[in-house]
């Protein structure tokens, strides 16, 4: 993911492989382009984050829907803190390459395993499609974190930001009463 970082700043295929480790011939042995091999380093990337949400998901196995929600949402901003740097290149990296097709199959898995955790949780939710729902946390959840990323860091570390997208959450599908 380093290569990821540095790949937009490097001019050349050369510098990216002296960086990996491996020779040109390697690269493009396997990539035809520096455009292809930063597309598969962002697949990569996704991936990551997709086994990430997915591993969350399942450590809130015996939570209540309020403790769950915390500990997703903490889950996702401490993802972030470390990867700041990485996160940022990706997306520059990504508006560049435009490979919407890898984007738009990990958001669906993503949005699935939050279904499934949605679903696991019905009793507890005010009655709502999971599918839709899922739509919206998710992509509420990611637009949040990954807009802070770019305009207020900071935010990262701060635990209202953590609270303030947990009352999200929760209050999205807190059963009315």
């Amino acid at each position: 993911m380093q290569v990821l970082a540095k790949a937009e700043a490097d001019q050349s295929v050369q510098s990216i492989a002296d960086r990996a480790g491996v020779s040109v011939g390697s690269l493009y042995q396997y990539f035809p382009s520096k455009q292809s091999l930063v597309s598969a380093l962002i697949g990569v990337h996704l991936r990551q984050r997709v086994d990430d949400l997915k591993a969350r998901l399942e450590g809130t196995s015996g939570l209540g829907a309020e403790q769950a929600a915390r500990q997703l949402v903490e889950g996702l901003v401490a993802m972030m803190r470390p990867r700041m740097r990485i996160e940022l290149a990706m997306m520059r990296a990504f508006a560049q390459v435009g490979d919407l097709e890898t984007l738009t199959s990990m958001d669906a898995e993503m949005i699935g395993a939050v279904e499934q955790f949605l679903k696991a949780r019905l009793p507890e939710l005010r009655p709502v499609d999971p599918a839709l729902a899922a739509f919206i946390v998710t992509h509420s959840l990611r637009s949040s974190v990954l807009l802070a990323l770019l305009q207020c860091p900071e935010r990262l570390n701060s635990p209202d930001f953590v609270d303030e997208l947990t009352h999200l959450v929760v209050s999205y599908l807190r059963p009315t009463q």
